[in-house]
C-alpha cells in the first residue's frame, strides 16, 4: 500500500484539498439560498446548473488536457473554481449563482479527468483497482468531511465561501510542486446512445434514475433538513450520515451484486427504497433523530449505488475495449438524469411540501421497478459467474480509465535514463546504439525488453540483428524480447518472425507462439509465415508449435468475460488456423485437424468440417456429369471414407466427447459415410445410446443468453461497419 501512494500522494492531497471545498460548497449553497428567500424553483434551478456544467466540461476535458496539459488545466480549473465560488458570495442572485454553478460543474469534471488519466498513467494492471478505490475514499471522505465545514462561521456572511475559494485554491499548490509529469491523451470515441441502449436497456435507464435520484435527493436534502428544523451541527451530521452511506452501503450491495442475480437485486434495492422513504418523513416527526439518521444513510446508500449497477449491467454486453466506450455514453445518460432531478424535486417540494421530496424518490424508483420487473420477463439473466463485476465508484464526470474491467494498455517501454541515451545515440549511430543496449544487458539482463524495445521504434535499427544482440547477451529472456519488440514495433511482426525462424531453427518454436501470442488479430497470419520456413525440416515442431498456440488460446477463454468469449469465436479461430497451415503443409492435414482438435476440444465439428471439405478439394480426379456438376471418381471416394473413419477413430479415443458432433458433421458434409458413421459409435464403449440419437436430430438452438450475447456482439459489428 505504501508504495502505491508514495509516488501519488501529492496528487490525492490535492484531490483532497479541492473535494473538501467543493463538499463544503454543496451543502453552503443551498442552505443559503434559503436563508436568502429564493423560491424553490429557483433552488432546483441553480443547483441543476452544476450538472450542465459536468456534461460541458466531461466533453471538453480530453481535448482541453492534450492541448493544454494536466498541470496548467488543473490550476486553471482550481482558480477558477475559487472564482465562482466567491463570486457566488459576493453576488448572490439566482441568475449569478447559476452561472458560477455551471462553472464549477465544469471545472470538477475537468479536474477529474487530470486526476483520473494522471492516476491512471501511474498505475500498473496489477494496482490500478487498488489506485481507483484509493481515490474514491478520499472523494468521498473529503465530502464528508466538508459538510462539517459548515460549522467554522454563519451561513449569513462570507466567510464560508471564503473558505471554500481557500481550499479551492491550495489544492493547487501540491499538485504544482508535484514531480510528476502529466501523461499523453489520446483520443476517444463513445458509444451512440442507441447502440448502448440496444445492448444494455437496463444499464442505460438504471443509470438515468440513478442521476435523477442521487441528484434530486442530495441537492435537496440540506434543504428538506433545513425547513425541518435541523441546523448547525444536526444539519452537518443529517448531511454526513447521508454521504457516509454512500460510502458504506457499497460493500454489501458488491458482494450481493457478484454472488446473485443483479436484477433481482436491483428490484429488493428498489422496493427497500420506496419502503424507507415513506418511513422517513414519519421518523422525523417523531423526532427519533438517530433512527432517522440511519435511514438517510441507507437511502442514499442505495441511491448512490445505482449508478455502479447500471455500469456493470451495461459492461456486460460490450466488448472489453469497447468498455471506455460505453463507459462514457453511461456517463452522458447519468448526467442527463442529473441536470432534471435537481429542477423535478424542487418542483414537487414546492407544490406537494416538503416531505414531498420521498415522494418524488418513491415515485421515481417505483417507475424503475416496473421497467426492471418488464426486462426480467423479456431477457433471461446471465449466470453468475458470468456477471461483470460490481466496481465501487461514484460518477464524477470522467471515463475512468482506472476501472480494472477497461482492457490495460502497458507502455511500449518505460523511458528511463538508459533508454533514453540508446535512443539519442540511435538517432546518430545505429550499430552502436545496439552494441551499447548489449553492454547493458550483460550488466543488467533484467533491462533487456525494456532496451530492446525501445530501440526496436527506431527504424535504422534492423529488429532481428536488434533481437540477436539482445539474446545473445540474456539469453534466458528471449521470449519476453520478443514479446516486446513485437508489442512495441508490431509492423516488424513479420520481420521478426521470418528472421527467427530462419537464423534461430533449433529454438523458435516458444518463441513464435509468444509472438503471435501478443499480436492476436494477426496471429494466425504469423503462424503460417512460420510454417512456410519449417514445414520440410521441422514436421514435427509445426505440430508442437500448433498445439501450443492453440492450447493458448483455449485457456486465454477461461479468463474471457462471456461477451468477449462469444466474439471471439474460438471455435471459427481454430478452423482458419488449421486452414492457413494445411495450405502450408497439405501432407499434415489430418495430423494438424487432430492436434487442433485436442488442443481446443470444441472446435472439433467445425475442424472435421475443415477437414472433410480438404479432402475432397484434394482430390484432383473428378469429371462433370451431364448436368456440368462435378463428381469424385469411385477411388476418390474409397480415399476420403477410408480418412474419415480413420479421423473418427481417432476423435473417439482422444476426444470422445466429440465424437458424436464431428460423426454428424462428416455426415451432413459426406453422406455417404453415414453407415461407417454409426457402426464406429456403436462399436465404442465412450459413446452413450443418448448421444446416438441425439446426432439424428436437428441441433438445439442456442440459449436464451446465448443468444442475447450473440446479438450483443452483432450489434456491435454493424456499429463497426
Amino acid at each position: 500500500m505504501k508504495t502505491t501512494l508514495k509516488p501519488l500522494l501529492l496528487l490525492l492531497i490535492s484531490g483532497f484539498l479541492l473535494m473538501l471545498g467543493y463538499g463544503l460548497s454543496n451543502i453552503l449553497l443551498p442552505v443559503r439560498m434559503q436563508s436568502d428567500g429564493v423560491s424553490l424553483d429557483s433552488m432546483g434551478l441553480v443547483l441543476s446548473m452544476l450538472y450542465v456544467g459536468f456534461v460541458l466540461g466531461a466533453y471538453y476535458s480530453r481535448s482541453l488536457l492534450q492541448s493544454v496539459g494536466h498541470i496548467r488545466i488543473f490550476a486553471m480549473c482550481g482558480s477558477l473554481t475559487s472564482v465562482a465560488i466567491l463570486l457566488s458570495g459576493l453576488y448572490p442572485e439566482p441568475i449569478m449563482l447559476a452561472l458560477m454553478r455551471m462553472l464549477t460543474g465544469f471545472c470538477i469534471a475537468c479536474i477529474n479527468a487530470t486526476l483520473d488519466s494522471w492516476l491512471s498513467d501511474s498505475a500498473t494492471e496489477k494496482n490500478r483497482g487498488r489506485i481507483l478505490s484509493i481515490n474514491q475514499m478520499m472523494v468521498m471522505t473529503a465530502l464528508f468531511a466538508g459538510q462539517f465545514l459548515l460549522n467554522v462561521a454563519p451561513i449569513e456572511n462570507i466567510t464560508l465561501f471564503v473558505i471554500c475559494g481557500i481550499l479551492f485554491s491550495l489544492s493547487i499548490t501540491p499538485i504544482v510542486i508535484s514531480r510528476q509529469v502529466g501523461p499523453q491523451i489520446e483520443d476517444s470515441q463513445s458509444m451512440s446512445l442507441m447502440t448502448v441502449f440496444k445492448l444494455s436497456p437496463l444499464g442505460v435507464v438504471s443509470s438515468f434514475f440513478s442521476g435523477l435520484l442521487y441528484a434530486g435527493l442530495t441537492n435537496l436534502l440540506p434543504i428538506f433538513a433545513h425547513k425541518k428544523g435541523l441546523s448547525g451541527i444536526d444539519l452537518s451530521v443529517f448531511m454526513g450520515a447521508a454521504i457516509s452511506g454512500a460510502i458504506i452501503l457499497q460493500f454489501p450491495i458488491a458482494y450481493l451484486s457478484d454472488n446473485f442475480d443483479r436484477r433481482k437485486i436491483m428490484l429488493m434495492m428498489v422496493v427497500a427504497l420506496i419502503g424507507l422513504c415513506l418511513a422517513l418523513p414519519l421518523l422525523m416527526a417523531s423526532d427519533l433523530f438517530i433512527l432517522t439518521l440511519c435511514v438517510i444513510a441507507l437511502i442514499t446508500g442505495l441511491v448512490a449505488c445505482f449508478y455502479p449497477m447500471s455500469m456493470a449491467e451495461t459492461f456486460e454486453t460490450v466488448l472489453k475495449e469497447q468498455i471506455l466506450s460505453a463507459m462514457s455514453s453511461v456517463l452522458f445518460i447519468y448526467a442527463l438524469g442529473s441536470i432534471v432531478g435537481p429542477y423535478f424535486a424542487s418542483v414537487t417540494m414546492n407544490t406537494f411540501g416538503d416531505n414531498a421530496l420521498f415522494s418524488f424518490v418513491s415515485f421515481a424508483a417505483f417507475s424503475l421497478l416496473i421497467f426492471i420487473g418488464i426486462l426480467m420477463k423479456l431477457r433471461q439473466a446471465l449466470p453468475i459467474d458470468s456477471q461483470e463485476s460490481f466496481i465501487m465508484q461514484t460518477p464524477s464526470g470522467v471515463v475512468s480509465e482506472l476501472d480494472p474491467r477497461t482492457q490495460y494498455a502497458e507502455a511500449q517501454f518505460e523511458p528511463t535514463a538508459e533508454v533514453e541515451v540508446a535512443i539519442n545515440l540511435a538517432t546518430k549511430n545505429p550499430s552502436a546504439a545496439v552494441n551499447m543496449a548489449k553492454a547493458l544487458v550483460l550488466r543488467d539482463p533484467a533491462n533487456a525488453s525494456n532496451l530492446a524495445a525501445a530501440l526496436s521504434t527506431i527504424d535504422a535499427i534492423d529488429i532481428g540483428r536488434l533481437y540477436a544482440a539482445i539474446t545473445s547477451a540474456a539469453p534466458q529472456m528471449s521470449i519476453h524480447i520478443a514479446q516486446a519488440l513485437t508489442n512495441a514495433s508490431p509492423e516488424q511482426a513479420n520481420q521478426l518472425v521470418d528472421w527467427i525462424t530462419t537464423e534461430y531453427p533449433d529454438q523458435f518454436t516458444n518463441i513464435v507462439v509468444a509472438i503471435a501470442n501478443a499480436m492476436p488479430d494477426d496471429g494466425i497470419e504469423l503462424m503460417a509465415l512460420a510454417a512456410e520456413n519449417m514445414v520440410e525440416a521441422y514436421p514435427g515442431e509445426l505440430l508442437e508449435m500448433t498445439e501450443e498456440y492453440v492450447t493458448h488460446l483455449s485457456d486465454s477463454l477461461d479468463d474471457m468475460r462471456a461477451v468477449d468469449r462469444v466474439a471471439a469465436a474460438p471455435e471459427s479461430t481454430a478452423a482458419e488456423l488449421y486452414n492457413r497451415l494445411t495450405d502450408v503443409a497439405p501432407e499434415q492435414s489430418a495430423e494438424l485437424a487432430f492436434t487442433v482438435s485436442e488442443s481446443l476440444p470444441e472446435s472439433s465439428s467445425e475442424v472435421a468440417e475443415a477437414y472433410v471439405q480438404n479432402l475432397i478439394e484434394s482430390e484432383s480426379d473428378c469429371h462433370n456429369d451431364e448436368s456440368g456438376e462435378a463428381r469424385l471418381s469411385a477411388d476418390a471416394l474409397d480415399h476420403i471414407e477410408t480418412a474419415v473413419n480413420t479421423y473418427v477413430n481417432h476423435i473417439v479415443e482422444s476426444v470422445p466427447e466429440q465424437a458424436v458432433d464431428v460423426a454428424s458433421t462428416f455426415v451432413d458434409s459426406f453422406p455417404e459415410v453415414a453407415s461407417d458413421m454409426l457402426e464406429i459409435l456403436q462399436d465404442s464403449s465412450e459413446i452413450e445410446d443418448s448421444e446416438l440419437t441425439a446426432a439424428i436430430e436437428d441441433k438445439p438452438l442456442s440459449s436464451d443468453v446465448e443468444q442475447q450475447l450473440q446479438d450483443a456482439v452483432q450489434v456491435q459489428s454493424d456499429l463497426t461497419e
